[in-house]
């Protein structure tokens, strides 16, 4: 999956820990490390300790509840034709 903003990257940060990235920890990379269809992982220092944080992809609430959908409608179709 392709990478997407630091800005809402860290906007979701700070909504989920009340404070911006910059005010928690120490040291967090610009860039992140990897991404998956989840989210993507920043490096970060938080009191001299090395951590990894996870970043929820935005939007992906609703691109589960899409899934959901989905495979609840192919199920049902299968069933009424199988």
């Amino acid at each position: 999956m392709p990478f997407f903003s630091k800005e809402e990257a860290f906007d979701f940060i700070k909504k989920e820990l009340g404070a911006n990235p910059e005010k928690i920890f120490s040291d967090i990379s610009s860039e992140p490390v990897a991404a998956a269809s989840l989210g993507q992982v920043y490096k970060a220092n938080l009191d001299g300790i090395q951590v990894a944080i996870k970043v929820q992809r935005p939007g992906l609430l609703e691109l589960i509840a899409l899934d959901i959908f989905v495979i609840r409608f192919l199920a049902d179709m299968t069933q009424k034709n199988f």
